[in-house]
């Protein structure tokens, strides 16, 4: 199963945003905390372009449920949160999952040769 999400930076914190963003080594351990295989990210210009893989009957772990058993999620999230164009605050109820709706991307076709 593939996901693929997509927000903005904050106008003026484009750099900042990049630099949070931008750490293979982040990618590969939010992929594992998730379940999923793949991780891969596309920057430029202050967005960001997010595509997970997931094996196939694998339910992807909500990240509001892996920043409440890792606090260097949450860390990251909170401030990832106040970078983000119309963000969240990980610390109220909702916001999360609310942000997450309005960035995904609902999966049109996946084709194969």
């Amino acid at each position: 199963m593939l996901v693929a999400f997509s927000f903005r930076a904050k106008p003026g914190r484009e750099r900042e945003f990049e630099e949070a963003l931008n750490n293979p080594e982040s990618g590969r351990v939010f992929a594992k905390l998730m379940g999923a295989s793949r991780n891969t990210l596309f920057l430029k210009g202050g967005r960001m372009i997010r595509v997970v893989e997931f094996p196939e009957g694998r339910t992807p772990v909500p990240l509001g449920e892996i920043a409440k058993q890792d606090p260097e999620v949450r860390e990251f999230l909170k401030k990832l949160g106040g970078l983000a164009e119309d963000g969240f605050d990980p610390d109220v109820p909702g916001s999360l999952e609310a942000f997450n709706s309005r960035i995904t991307f609902p999966l049109a076709y996946d084709v194969r040769p």
